[in-house]
């Protein structure tokens, strides 16, 4: 059954693999540009220097739910599914996946509560994974 993550959760830091921005590394598919805003701007190159404390993507990290088999992180905004999952260095990153991915309690209780609306788990629920671009379609809305 999936649960709530407690408020002392653990750090969140995205990552320049899912930002639609130059890097030297292999890129997974990317995060809306709106998951990393802050009052100050976007995010630029350096995760490390980025106040994600102050982006959606935190709030959504918070409000996480922990599938209790693989003990990813999910959170669901605008339609869109995002898991979570630790880092190496302790902290955890997240990024966008296709409906199809998400545990089916988790899903099934978001839509039961309202959280996401069958047509948008329609519309985001399977993409080739050499479309990494999906999820920005969110930024034009």
């Amino acid at each position: 059954m999936p649960r709530q993550v407690s408020r002392a959760t653990p750090l969140y830091r995205g990552s320049s693999k899912h930002k639609n921005r130059p890097a030297d590394e292999q890129k997974g598919t990317l995060c809306p540009e709106w998951t990393h805003q802050t009052a100050a701007g976007g995010f630029a190159t350096d995760p490390h220097a980025h106040d994600w404390a102050a982006t959606k993507a935190a709030e959504l990290f918070a409000g996480s739910v922990v599938d209790g088999k693989s003990g990813r992180r999910y959170a669901t905004a605008e339609g869109i599914a995002f898991e979570a999952k630790p880092t190496a260095d302790g902290t955890w990153h997240g990024f966008p996946i296709p409906w199809e991915s998400v545990p089916v309690a988790i899903k099934n209780d978001w839509l039961r509560s309202g959280a996401v609306k069958s047509r948008q788990t329609k519309r985001y629920f399977r993409f080739d994974k050499n479309d990494i671009h999906w999820a920005m379609t969110t930024d034009n809305r």
